[in-house]
């Protein structure tokens, strides 16, 4: 099974261009010293991260969507996103309950298969293009692909990210558009 992306790329990097530019504004965010939770109490609850093939077949029977990482273990920034974003309880809560989280490592050689179709997470990773850490991809329940984001993303601009994603508004409502109306609620 090859994965179809030329036609989404095109797609995506419009979309892409609506997140980065709403992302490029300071974040709101509390700096690492504010935080209301301590590391313990976010560690209670975690991101439940299921290799490539296992969260596909999941995603697919439970018609969730999937959060792929691409990451590498001498990912500075990828491991930021451990250390601080994929800890956070609202982004930990909301990946849990609406995403099936995939962990996918752009160096390693173990295998997977996809329906058949065997590969390394490094050849997976080729699949999906990526040239740099971390790289995230969203699939459909189906595992079509929606879009990539790249880069180190704080709790604040994961969390409209995904909270765009979760219930489809990409579909229907620029990712600014969907921003402006998040604000005036």
């Amino acid at each position: 099974m090859k994965i179809r992306v030329s036609f989404l790329v095109v797609l995506s990097a419009f979309f892409l261009l609506g997140i980065v530019w709403a992302d490029s504004a300071p974040s709101k965010d509390k700096t690492e010293g504010e935080k209301g939770t301590s590391q313990k109490e976010s560690k209670a609850a975690a991101i439940k991260w299921l290799k490539y093939d296992e969260g596909i077949k999941l995603a697919k029977e439970e018609g969730k969507k999937v959060f792929v990482e691409f990451t590498a273990k001498w990912c500075g920034w990828c491991k930021k996103m451990h250390a601080t974003t994929f800890i956070e309880p609202e982004i930990v809560a909301m990946m849990n309950d609406n995403y099936v989280a995939v962990s996918v490592d752009g160096d390693s050689r173990d295998t997977l298969n996809i329906d058949g179709w065997i590969t390394s997470e490094k050849g997976l990773a080729r699949e999906y293009k990526v040239t740099s850490y971390p790289t995230y991809w969203f699939l459909t329940a189906e595992a079509e692909p929606i879009a990539p984001i790249k880069g180190y993303r704080d709790k604040a601009a994961l969390g409209n990210i995904l909270d765009y994603l979760k219930d489809d508004s990409y579909k229907n409502l620029s990712f600014t558009d969907f921003i402006e109306n998040k604000k005036k609620k």
